[in-house]
Protein backbone atom coordinates (compact mmCIF):
# COMPACT_ATOMS: atom_id res chain seq x y z
CA UNK A 1 0.00 0.00 0.00
CA UNK A 2 1.13 3.55 -0.52
CA UNK A 3 2.96 5.36 2.26
CA UNK A 4 0.19 7.95 2.34
CA UNK A 5 -2.18 5.21 3.55
CA UNK A 6 0.10 3.84 6.26
CA UNK A 7 -0.83 6.14 9.12
CA UNK A 8 -4.60 6.02 8.46
CA UNK A 9 -4.32 2.22 8.43
CA UNK A 10 -2.52 2.25 11.77
CA UNK A 11 -5.18 4.57 13.12
CA UNK A 12 -7.82 1.99 12.27
CA UNK A 13 -5.93 -1.15 13.19
CA UNK A 14 -4.79 0.16 16.56
CA UNK A 15 -8.35 -0.04 17.74
CA UNK A 16 -8.02 -3.80 17.68
CA UNK A 17 -5.24 -3.60 20.26
CA UNK A 18 -7.13 -1.44 22.73
CA UNK A 19 -9.02 -3.37 25.42
CA UNK A 20 -12.28 -4.45 23.82
CA UNK A 21 -15.77 -3.75 25.06
CA UNK A 22 -17.00 -6.98 26.57
CA UNK A 23 -20.63 -7.94 27.08
CA UNK A 24 -22.40 -7.31 30.36
CA UNK A 25 -21.70 -10.92 31.39
CA UNK A 26 -17.94 -10.37 31.26
CA UNK A 27 -16.30 -7.48 33.13
CA UNK A 28 -14.61 -5.07 30.76
CA UNK A 29 -10.93 -4.51 31.37
CA UNK A 30 -9.80 -0.98 30.58
CA UNK A 31 -6.30 0.35 31.03
CA UNK A 32 -3.07 1.70 29.58
CA UNK A 33 -0.86 -0.45 27.33
CA UNK A 34 2.65 0.15 25.98
CA UNK A 35 4.00 -1.63 22.89
CA UNK A 36 7.37 -1.88 21.18
CA UNK A 37 7.38 -1.81 17.35
CA UNK A 38 9.60 -3.95 15.14
CA UNK A 39 9.56 -5.17 11.56
CA UNK A 40 7.90 -8.60 11.52
CA UNK A 41 10.38 -11.41 10.86
CA UNK A 42 8.12 -12.85 8.17
CA UNK A 43 7.68 -9.50 6.45
CA UNK A 44 8.18 -9.29 2.69
CA UNK A 45 9.70 -5.81 2.94
CA UNK A 46 12.85 -6.71 1.01
CA UNK A 47 14.09 -3.60 -0.76
CA UNK A 48 11.49 -1.41 0.92
CA UNK A 49 12.89 -1.04 4.41
CA UNK A 50 15.39 -2.69 6.73
CA UNK A 51 13.70 -2.12 10.04
CA UNK A 52 11.07 -0.44 12.16
CA UNK A 53 11.57 0.78 15.71
CA UNK A 54 9.47 2.79 18.08
CA UNK A 55 6.76 2.65 20.72
CA UNK A 56 3.03 3.01 20.95
CA UNK A 57 0.85 3.75 23.96
CA UNK A 58 -2.87 3.01 23.91
CA UNK A 59 -5.15 3.99 26.77
CA UNK A 60 -8.82 3.15 27.06
CA UNK A 61 -11.01 4.41 29.90
CA UNK A 62 -14.69 4.00 30.61
CA UNK A 63 -17.08 6.45 32.29
CA UNK A 64 -20.53 4.89 32.60
CA UNK A 65 -21.28 3.76 29.01
CA UNK A 66 -18.80 6.10 27.30
CA UNK A 67 -15.38 4.85 26.17
CA UNK A 68 -12.39 7.08 25.51
CA UNK A 69 -9.39 5.75 23.58
CA UNK A 70 -6.11 7.67 23.22
CA UNK A 71 -3.25 6.41 21.05
CA UNK A 72 0.21 7.85 20.52
CA UNK A 73 2.61 6.13 18.13
CA UNK A 74 6.16 7.28 17.38
CA UNK A 75 8.33 5.20 15.03
CA UNK A 76 11.40 5.31 12.80
CA UNK A 77 11.38 3.48 9.46
CA UNK A 78 14.83 2.48 8.18
CA UNK A 79 15.22 2.38 4.41
CA UNK A 80 17.67 0.33 2.29
CA UNK A 81 20.08 3.27 2.11
CA UNK A 82 20.44 3.35 5.87
CA UNK A 83 18.48 6.56 6.39
CA UNK A 84 15.44 6.76 8.65
CA UNK A 85 12.10 8.47 8.30
CA UNK A 86 9.95 9.42 11.31
CA UNK A 87 6.31 8.45 11.58
CA UNK A 88 3.88 9.81 14.17
CA UNK A 89 0.25 9.06 14.76
CA UNK A 90 -2.00 10.47 17.48
CA UNK A 91 -5.69 9.86 17.95
CA UNK A 92 -8.44 10.45 20.48
CA UNK A 93 -11.82 8.77 20.10
CA UNK A 94 -14.84 9.01 22.42
CA UNK A 95 -17.67 6.57 21.72
CA UNK A 96 -21.06 5.81 23.23
CA UNK A 97 -24.05 3.92 21.84
CA UNK A 98 -25.14 6.77 19.57
CA UNK A 99 -22.08 8.82 18.66
CA UNK A 100 -18.34 8.91 17.99
CA UNK A 101 -16.12 11.95 18.42
CA UNK A 102 -12.66 11.71 16.84
CA UNK A 103 -9.46 13.70 16.48
CA UNK A 104 -6.76 12.05 14.31
CA UNK A 105 -3.39 13.36 13.18
CA UNK A 106 -0.75 11.47 11.20
CA UNK A 107 2.66 12.59 9.97
CA UNK A 108 5.22 10.80 7.83
CA UNK A 109 8.65 12.41 7.37
CA UNK A 110 7.21 15.59 8.93
CA UNK A 111 4.51 15.75 6.23
CA UNK A 112 0.90 15.67 7.39
CA UNK A 113 -0.79 12.70 5.71
CA UNK A 114 -3.84 12.29 7.93
CA UNK A 115 -6.04 14.85 9.64
CA UNK A 116 -9.60 14.39 10.75
CA UNK A 117 -11.65 15.93 13.52
CA UNK A 118 -15.38 15.69 13.94
CA UNK A 119 -18.37 13.84 15.31
CA UNK A 120 -20.48 11.03 13.85
CA UNK A 121 -24.01 10.30 15.04
CA UNK A 122 -26.23 7.30 14.35
CA UNK A 123 -29.70 7.60 12.83
CA UNK A 124 -32.17 4.82 12.04
CA UNK A 125 -30.62 4.01 8.65
CA UNK A 126 -27.24 5.78 8.48
CA UNK A 127 -24.56 7.73 10.27
CA UNK A 128 -24.23 11.50 9.88
CA UNK A 129 -20.73 12.99 10.14
CA UNK A 130 -19.98 16.61 10.98
CA UNK A 131 -16.35 17.28 10.06
CA UNK A 132 -14.33 20.21 11.42
CA UNK A 133 -11.01 19.07 9.88
CA UNK A 134 -9.58 18.85 7.24
CA UNK A 135 -12.47 21.13 6.31
CA UNK A 136 -15.96 21.84 7.60
CA UNK A 137 -18.49 19.60 5.85
CA UNK A 138 -21.42 17.25 6.44
CA UNK A 139 -21.37 13.62 5.27
CA UNK A 140 -23.87 10.77 5.42
CA UNK A 141 -23.11 7.04 5.10
CA UNK A 142 -26.04 4.66 4.67
CA UNK A 143 -26.35 1.09 5.85
CA UNK A 144 -25.56 -0.69 9.09
CA UNK A 145 -22.27 1.07 9.92
CA UNK A 146 -20.76 0.39 13.34
CA UNK A 147 -18.38 2.46 15.41
CA UNK A 148 -15.17 0.67 16.58
CA UNK A 149 -16.26 -0.33 20.09
CA UNK A 150 -19.61 -1.57 18.80
CA UNK A 151 -17.86 -3.64 16.13
CA UNK A 152 -15.52 -5.20 18.66
CA UNK A 153 -18.40 -5.90 21.04
CA UNK A 154 -20.19 -7.84 18.31
CA UNK A 155 -17.00 -9.68 17.39
CA UNK A 156 -16.60 -10.90 20.97
CA UNK A 157 -20.24 -12.01 21.10
CA UNK A 158 -19.78 -13.91 17.83
CA UNK A 159 -16.67 -15.68 19.16
CA UNK A 160 -18.54 -16.82 22.28
CA UNK A 161 -21.33 -18.36 20.22
CA UNK A 162 -18.91 -20.25 17.98
CA UNK A 163 -19.04 -18.12 14.83
CA UNK A 164 -15.86 -18.29 12.81
CA UNK A 165 -16.39 -15.69 10.07
CA UNK A 166 -18.22 -12.41 10.44
CA UNK A 167 -18.30 -9.19 8.41
CA UNK A 168 -19.02 -5.59 9.36
CA UNK A 169 -19.00 -2.07 8.02
CA UNK A 170 -17.22 0.30 10.37
CA UNK A 171 -16.44 4.00 10.65
CA UNK A 172 -13.79 5.51 12.93
CA UNK A 173 -12.93 8.85 11.32
CA UNK A 174 -9.85 7.68 9.43
CA UNK A 175 -9.24 8.49 5.77
CA UNK A 176 -9.72 12.21 6.42
CA UNK A 177 -13.09 11.39 7.93
CA UNK A 178 -14.45 10.08 4.62
CA UNK A 179 -13.74 6.34 4.77
CA UNK A 180 -16.09 3.50 5.66
CA UNK A 181 -14.33 0.15 5.93
CA UNK A 182 -15.68 -3.31 5.20
CA UNK A 183 -14.12 -5.62 7.77
CA UNK A 184 -13.90 -9.40 7.55
CA UNK A 185 -13.06 -11.16 10.83
CA UNK A 186 -11.73 -14.73 10.99
CA UNK A 187 -12.04 -16.30 14.45
CA UNK A 188 -10.24 -19.46 15.62
CA UNK A 189 -9.64 -21.08 18.97
CA UNK A 190 -6.21 -20.19 20.38
CA UNK A 191 -3.98 -23.25 20.65
CA UNK A 192 -1.68 -24.37 23.47
CA UNK A 193 1.36 -22.80 21.83
CA UNK A 194 -0.23 -19.39 22.34
CA UNK A 195 -0.19 -19.97 26.12
CA UNK A 196 3.55 -20.57 26.50
CA UNK A 197 5.03 -17.73 24.47
CA UNK A 198 6.03 -14.43 26.02
CA UNK A 199 2.69 -12.72 25.48
CA UNK A 200 0.80 -15.71 26.85
CA UNK A 201 2.90 -15.67 30.01
CA UNK A 202 2.28 -11.92 30.27
CA UNK A 203 -1.48 -12.52 30.20
CA UNK A 204 -1.17 -15.35 32.71
CA UNK A 205 0.66 -12.99 35.06
CA UNK A 206 -2.38 -10.70 34.92
CA UNK A 207 -4.61 -13.58 35.98
CA UNK A 208 -6.14 -14.39 32.58
CA UNK A 209 -4.72 -17.91 32.13
CA UNK A 210 -8.06 -19.70 32.57
CA UNK A 211 -10.08 -17.39 30.32
CA UNK A 212 -11.42 -18.36 26.92
CA UNK A 213 -9.42 -16.76 24.13
CA UNK A 214 -9.43 -16.68 20.36
CA UNK A 215 -7.05 -15.88 17.54
CA UNK A 216 -8.69 -13.17 15.44
CA UNK A 217 -7.69 -11.76 12.07
CA UNK A 218 -9.27 -8.47 11.01
CA UNK A 219 -9.00 -7.69 7.28
CA UNK A 220 -9.95 -4.18 6.10
CA UNK A 221 -11.28 -3.42 2.62
CA UNK A 222 -12.63 -0.26 1.05
CA UNK A 223 -16.41 -0.47 1.10
CA UNK A 224 -16.51 0.51 -2.57
CA UNK A 225 -14.23 -2.34 -3.69
CA UNK A 226 -15.83 -5.37 -5.38
CA UNK A 227 -14.74 -8.82 -6.53
CA UNK A 228 -11.73 -10.73 -5.26
CA UNK A 229 -9.50 -8.31 -3.39
CA UNK A 230 -6.37 -8.06 -1.32
CA UNK A 231 -7.14 -6.20 1.91
CA UNK A 232 -5.78 -2.71 2.33
CA UNK A 233 -4.32 -4.03 5.57
CA UNK A 234 -4.99 -6.67 8.20
CA UNK A 235 -4.13 -7.33 11.81
CA UNK A 236 -3.97 -10.57 13.78
CA UNK A 237 -4.03 -10.93 17.56
CA UNK A 238 -5.10 -13.14 20.49
CA UNK A 239 -8.19 -11.78 22.27
CA UNK A 240 -9.25 -12.90 25.76
CA UNK A 241 -12.83 -13.20 27.01
CA UNK A 242 -12.50 -10.00 29.03
CA UNK A 243 -11.34 -8.09 25.94
CA UNK A 244 -7.61 -8.12 26.72
CA UNK A 245 -5.46 -8.39 23.59
CA UNK A 246 -1.97 -9.77 23.22
CA UNK A 247 0.57 -8.29 20.84
CA UNK A 248 -0.38 -8.13 17.18
CA UNK A 249 1.02 -8.12 13.66
CA UNK A 250 -0.17 -5.43 11.23
CA UNK A 251 0.21 -6.56 7.63
CA UNK A 252 0.29 -3.71 5.08
CA UNK A 253 0.90 -6.07 2.11
CA UNK A 254 4.30 -4.56 1.31
CA UNK A 255 5.58 -5.09 4.86
CA UNK A 256 4.35 -6.06 8.32
CA UNK A 257 4.89 -4.48 11.72
CA UNK A 258 4.88 -6.44 14.98
CA UNK A 259 3.74 -4.79 18.19
CA UNK A 260 5.03 -6.39 21.38
CA UNK A 261 3.11 -5.68 24.57
CA UNK A 262 5.62 -4.63 27.25
CA UNK A 263 3.38 -3.05 29.92
CA UNK A 264 -0.27 -2.99 30.87
CA UNK A 265 -1.86 -1.12 33.77
CA UNK A 266 -5.58 -1.72 34.42
CA UNK A 267 -7.73 1.39 34.94
CA UNK A 268 -11.07 0.66 36.69
CA UNK A 269 -14.17 2.04 34.92
CA UNK A 270 -16.14 4.87 36.45
CA UNK A 271 -19.67 3.68 37.36
CA UNK A 272 -22.84 5.40 36.20
CA UNK A 273 -24.18 7.93 38.67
Amino acid sequence: MAKSNLVPALAVAVGVLAPHAATAATPLITGAATYELTLDEDSTAVGLMLGVSGTMTATMTQACETYRTEVDLAAELEGPGGGTLPMRMRSVEVEDAESLSFDLLGEFASIEIERAEGRASKTDESIVVSLAQPKSEQLRFGGDVLFPIAMLRQTMAAARTGERLIEFQTYDGSGYGRQVWRVSVLIAEADEADDIDEEGLFAAGLGFADMSRWRMKFSYFSREATGEMTPAFSTETIVYDNGFSQAAVYDFEQFAVRLKLVEFKPIPPEPCR
